[in-house]
């Protein structure tokens, strides 16, 4: 799943192509190219196809009768819509499959030089972009910071500088990018609502903004919720239709995953958990009847740095935290208040998880964000304190993400995918 990350040279401009120009792909090459048909494509078809594509897509590879069954088409009708998207260069046909009897199918699969596309995912301290090819195999990855100095428009800058590192150097041509965005965002309106993490990021217009830079579709979704997107179509949550993963970075929330949806809530606010109330007791530094604090403030990754950090950058001028990868060096040998922190965290997020399992009954829970970093130092103790607090009937297990820190980016790429359909020319 690893990347190379590429120097920045944002002065570059790659070449956007938004309808593509077909290459044949060389199982192929003794087919004719049909010129002339399909020169005007209705929605409803572009949405079967879209539909056919994903199918491919689930299964990695279909033969034309399985799609016509799963479609519910006539074989007729799929054949012309597989032709056609052959001929685009968005599928190609390969080897027969073994059979006992009868004569082999000949199976369907995408064709990784289709297009390509981008997913980038930012929050209040990192952007993060990643390509894919069409047969959604990542391909480069690109990470930068954001400071807290940056404006809106300088982080809308960072932005775009990110996905044109990841769209250089590929004649594929992109066919949509993803954007996973932090805080309320308004997906039908390609609008992010609100971050409290950035100073002035309000009513964004995201999507309009990128559409018009790089010419192609732009699809929004909150970050945490394409972490969960991430997790449903490569990572802990395949096989899964119901699950939730907790994201921990900069700020608290959960992607929740029902029947193999996300779930968004009444105004895109579903699993918005940073203002969750919490009781504080002695372990989050604070006790006493009636104390509560927000969930953001007692659990976050920026509440332990902070409980931990004074002590660091008195002894390190000039720094403004304590690193991570010390405070897990200091958690391994045992350090007595690291340990005591995230001993308050898991039994602060346990009792939340515990609550969200009562209302969502998942099969697993995936952590994701920072917190993994602490292996099973910080999850056995998530574990213990779900378990602690979970009904009679049990609970269901916590699992660390494998899918590393640009997962959300990934997710991002992949809604992008998905939500991508064949269009006219």
């Amino acid at each position: 799943m690893r990347m190379p990350v590429t120097n920045a040279r944002c002065g570059q401009q790659p070449d956007f192509n938004f309808f593509y120009m077909p290459t044949e792909h060389k199982t192929r090459t003794d087919r004719p190219r049909r010129t002339g048909r399909f020169k005007i494509k209705h929605d409803s078809i572009a949405l079967q196809q879209a539909d056919l594509l994903r199918r491919v897509r689930a299964r990695e590879a279909m033969s034309r009768v399985e799609l016509a069954r799963g479609l519910n088409l006539a074989p007729s009708t799929v054949g012309i819509y597989v032709d056609h998207l052959v001929d685009e260069g968005f599928l190609f046909e390969g080897k027969p499959t073994e059979r006992e009897s009868g004569r082999p199918p000949t199976i369907l699969a995408l064709n990784p030089h289709g297009g390509r596309f981008i997913g980038v995912d930012f929050e209040a301290r990192n952007i993060m972009a990643v390509s894919v090819d069409f047969s959604q195999k990542p391909i480069k990855e690109f990470h930068s910071t954001i400071t807290p100095a940056d404006t809106v428009d300088d982080i809308l800058r960072k932005i775009e500088c990110a996905i044109h590192e990841v769209a250089l150097d590929d004649a594929r041509p992109l066919l949509a990018i993803g954007c996973g965005v932090p805080g309320v965002t308004d997906p039908a309106n390609g609008i992010a609502r609100k971050y409290k993490h950035i100073k002035g990021w309000e009513n964004v217009p995201l999507v309009e903004r990128l559409v018009e830079k790089f010419k192609v579709p732009v699809f929004l979704e909150n970050n945490i919720r394409t972490m969960a997107l991430a997790e449903l179509w490569f990572g802990q949550g395949r096989g899964h239709s119901n699950f939730i993963c907790l994201g921990i970075r900069s700020g608290v929330g959960a992607g929740i995953i029902m029947n193999g949806q996300v779930l968004h809530g009444a105004d895109n606010r579903a699993g918005e958990l940073g203002d969750w109330p919490c009781a504080l007791t002695k372990s989050t530094g604070v006790s006493g009847s009636g104390a509560f604090g927000r969930l953001e403030e007692i659990a976050s990754f920026a509440s332990i740095t902070s409980s931990r950090g004074a002590a660091y950058t008195a002894a390190h001028p000039g720094a403004i935290e304590m690193p991570l990868t010390d405070l897990v060096m200091a958690a391994e040998a045992g350090d007595r208040e690291v340990l005591a922190i995230l001993d308050g965290a898991a039994q602060t997020f346990g009792l939340a998880l515990n609550q969200l399992n009562c209302a969502f009954n998942p099969e697993i829970i995936i952590l994701a964000g920072v917190f993994t970093t602490f292996g099973d130092l910080f999850l056995d103790r998530l574990n213990k304190q779900l378990s602690s607090f979970a009904p009679v009937s049990g609970g269901p297990r916590v699992v660390n993400s494998t899918l590393g820190r640009f997962n959300g980016a990934l997710g991002a790429a992949a809604l992008a995918v998905h939500q991508w359909k064949p269009l006219a020319k």
